[in-house]
């Protein structure tokens, strides 16, 4: 029996989602993966983006691992600290005439970018929970915004209060990765761009990241059993405790048959 077996089968009753939570490593320079898993240069010959390869850990369900030179998205290898944020990105050249207006406001959007520090880390590590084999970092997943919301109510369920999270509407792999890692917590995520355009990420699609821990999964799996029987249910119970209004020719009827 796999360690997270009980959370997938609470997901699954819960959430129906229609593919399994993706888990995540950062490994230290020069640490390999302690499972088997495909580098994309090597076992695909060709880069990926990081998109791209959480994709197939979750569609395909088989374990990843990137380094700098598996990768062909420039601001992902940024984000994941492989490699330093020269002048030309710092100063907002890659929004220039595409998400910004000016180089000032490109500065403003690449400074607020989340993004581990340089030369910690070497490589990432992603594995479908289905099959996860390492204790992860943070685990994240997909789903239509009814389920997101429902992972929202369960999250909050023991402590109360707001998630909170912040979007550019790109570089998903930023919010998804570095945000759990690096300030623990539960965040939503709305994918970018890129999720939609390189990894097929769907108009309805939106994600869910949370800090790995055993009493995390424990309380997030509590929150959405405790909720459903609540009352909070997915799919939404639509409200039908009604009575319908009809066009004033069709009660009409009903006098007549008085």
């Amino acid at each position: 029996m796999g360690k997270f077996d009980s959370f997938l089968q609470d997901l699954n009753v819960y959430l129906k989602l229609a593919s399994p939570p993706v888990a995540v490593k950062m490994l230290r320079k020069g640490e390999k993966p302690q499972v088997p898993a495909k580098f994309p240069l090597q076992d695909y010959k060709k880069k990926f983006v990081l998109c791209q390869a959480w994709t197939i850990a979750k569609r395909q369900e088989e374990t990843l691992c990137l380094g700098y030179e598996d990768m062909r998205c420039a601001p992902s290898i940024l984000a994941m600290g492989f490699k330093p944020p020269v002048p030309y990105f710092a100063e907002g050249h890659l929004c220039l005439n595409r998400y910004n207006k000016t180089l000032k406001a490109g500065a403003r959007t690449e400074a607020a970018m989340p993004k581990f520090p340089y030369d910690i880390y070497g490589a990432v590590l992603f594995s479908p929970l289905t099959t996860c084999a390492f204790d992860p970092q943070a685990i994240f997943l997909s789903g239509n915004p009814a389920q997101i919301m429902r992972l929202v109510h369960a999250a909050l369920y023991h402590e109360g209060g707001r998630l909170t999270y912040s979007t550019d509407g790109r570089l998903a792999c930023a919010d998804l990765i570095v945000t759990p890692i690096e300030k623990p917590g539960c965040y939503v995520v709305l994918p970018g761009h890129g999720s939609r355009r390189l990894a097929q990420t769907k108009d309805d699609e939106m994600a869910f990241t949370f800090t790995y821990s055993p009493e995390r999964v424990e309380q997030i799996s509590e929150g959405l059993a405790k909720t459903h029987e609540a009352g909070l249910r997915y799919p939404v119970r639509i409200h039908l405790d009604y009575e319908a209004v009809f066009p004033q020719q069709y009660d009409e009827l009903f006098s007549l048959w008085k």
